[in-house]
């Protein structure tokens, strides 16, 4: 009897024991306060306080507050390098493996100092700070009534890539864009950046009567864009074709005049990228003095705006012109080559470009079919019955067509038409910030922060095994079925989901695939 009380209290002593040090391998962050250095603006000091406060209410349903003092046993404290201590307390330095911050950089670590605990979100700048804030959402545990993070978090971050961007064209061309609100694209906007985007580009110039589901006027969302990127300190871009055949005349004022009335209304505008094909098939001849015209315009309402065009279906004799010119007379109004579907091959361009220009990425992750990077050994009944645009996401595909390709570039701003390659956008922008980074780990972080942490495992496993559907031939494929089970258990146990859209793509695209798969083998037999 007494070793069996023994053996007991010894039981309650380990699991008590454990207990406590799970605890202890955490920090809870349920009371804690946030603390934002004076330095930093307050238009953007609102910004960063109301992401923070906003996003872990959604998921924690808790109502953390501001503080300018450091009387919180728990604090959540926001800083750039600036500043060598926050209202007295000193910022501990970037890391000892890297010692230097460099733009967009930033660190996220825990610290215990005089019995208090601080979570650190330090960074070079106000990207930078945003993008501590992305990684500290994207990794917290958060649930109902609980907020914490681990104690040995000690994360530092610099992006490889100086652009990492996505087109969002307002237009009714895009399979769900033309429908939103200037709310959804803030939301939207917010997101992306807090997984590392930094750039956005509109499709201006949009005819009003194009679309029926528009809610705002195409030509106040295009001055709404450029504010939102305003506010979360991104680049905002814009794709702005010159007239389809500058020979005519009056075609090149025409362009001119209607380009520079966007650029007075737009608060914010740093880049132009102007095709030279896919619309258009003007000689450089002809579009080169138009581009030069153009920065002119652009640079007198905003002068760090740079003007980018692409050689999109030039032959080659168009561009040995384009390059002979650049060669000859290296204009300082052109700020870089974009290279797009349809360009010379890029290894090439990048060979002929000299080293002053710099070279833009515009990968299509959009499309699956008639595109810059078709799916790969795709079975004819998904080309036939899913076509061009269907919910697409392929993190692994992706990634190695961006291994591939991205050394050549300076970063890229990604060709898309539509909310439905959602997880291929967000693998990008984080393999711009690391071209190695582990894609579990991103597609992990991707369910965590849109599904929440009781269900990111499982559907991260479920995002990997819809790309597996599309591997191979579909009869007799396992996987289908094998991937509608899984989809279909966490949409019975997952229910407080069933509005939020990402969801629903996901698993339309596992019931789908299933009867495209039935629907081959009956029609076969």
């Amino acid at each position: 009897m007494q070793l069996l009380k023994t053996t007991l209290l010894f039981v309650v002593f380990v699991a008590c024991f454990s207990c406590k040090q799970e605890s202890n391998d955490s920090l809870d962050l349920t009371k804690a306060s946030i603390l934002i250095s004076p330095s930093i603006a307050a238009s953007f000091q609102e910004t960063a306080m109301t992401i923070l406060l906003e996003e872990i209410e959604k998921r924690t349903e808790l109502k953390l507050k501001g503080t300018e003092t450091w009387d919180s046993n728990t604090t959540i404290a926001l800083t750039i390098i600036d500043e060598d201590n926050l209202y007295g307390e000193s910022t501990p330095p970037r890391s000892d493996e890297n010692p230097e911050y460099k733009e967009e950089d930033y660190r996220l670590l825990q610290e215990n100092k005089n019995g208090k605990n601080i979570l650190w979100i330090i960074a070079a700048d106000k990207r930078g700070l945003l993008y501590g804030i992305g990684k500290f959402l994207r990794t917290a545990n958060m649930k109902k009534g609980e907020l914490s993070i681990a104690t040995t978090i000690d994360i530092s971050e610099s992006p490889e890539y100086a652009l990492r961007g996505h087109q969002f064209g307002y237009r009714n061309t895009a399979n769900s864009w033309d429908s939103w609100t200037v709310e959804q694209f803030d939301q939207h906007f917010r997101e992306q950046v807090l997984f590392g985007a930094n750039s956005f580009e509109n499709i201006p110039f949009q005819d009003p009567n194009s679309s029926v589901h528009f809610k705002v006027h195409p030509q106040e969302m295009e001055v709404e864009l450029s504010k939102i990127c305003a506010k979360y300190e991104a680049d905002y871009w814009v794709w702005t074709p010159a007239p389809v055949d500058l020979t005519i005349k009056g075609a090149h004022q025409k362009g001119l005049a209607e380009q520079e009335v966007f650029y007075e209304r737009c608060p914010r505008l740093d880049g132009v990228f102007v095709p030279g094909g896919d619309p258009g098939d003007n000689h450089p001849s002809n579009l080169i003095p138009y581009l030069e015209d153009l920065s002119v315009l652009l640079k007198k309402h905003h002068p760090k705006a740079g003007i980018w065009v692409s050689l999109q279906g030039f032959n080659k004799e168009k561009a040995e012109y384009f390059f002979d010119y650049l060669e000859e007379h290296a204009p300082d109004w052109l700020t870089g080559l974009v290279y797009g579907p349809s360009s010379p091959p890029i290894e090439l361009e990048r060979k002929l470009l000299p080293a002053k220009y710099k070279h833009r990425f515009y990968p299509d992750i959009t499309h699956t079919v008639r595109c810059h990077y078709p799916v790969e050994n795709w079975d004819q009944a998904f080309a036939l019955t899913l076509g061009r645009e269907p919910c697409n996401p392929q993190p692994y595909h992706y990634a190695k067509l961006f291994n591939q390709d991205i050394k050549y570039t300076d970063g890229f701003i990604t060709y898309s038409d539509g909310s439905h390659d959602d997880v291929n956008k967000i693998v990008w922008s984080q393999l711009g910030w690391k071209p190695d980074r582990d894609i579990n780990e991103t597609i992990l972080e991707y369910c965590r922060f849109f599904f929440g942490h009781e269900v990111a495992k499982k559907s991260a496993d479920g995002i990997l095994a819809l790309e597996k559907n599309w591997e191979g031939p579909l009869l007799g494929n396992p996987i289908i079925k094998e991937t509608l089970t899984l989809w279909k258990k966490l949409e019975a146990e997952n229910q407080q989901l069933q509005d939020n859209w990402r969801w629903q793509q996901l698993i339309m695209r596992a019931y789908y695939d299933a009867y495209i798969q039935d629907r081959l083998t009956y029609e076969k037999q």
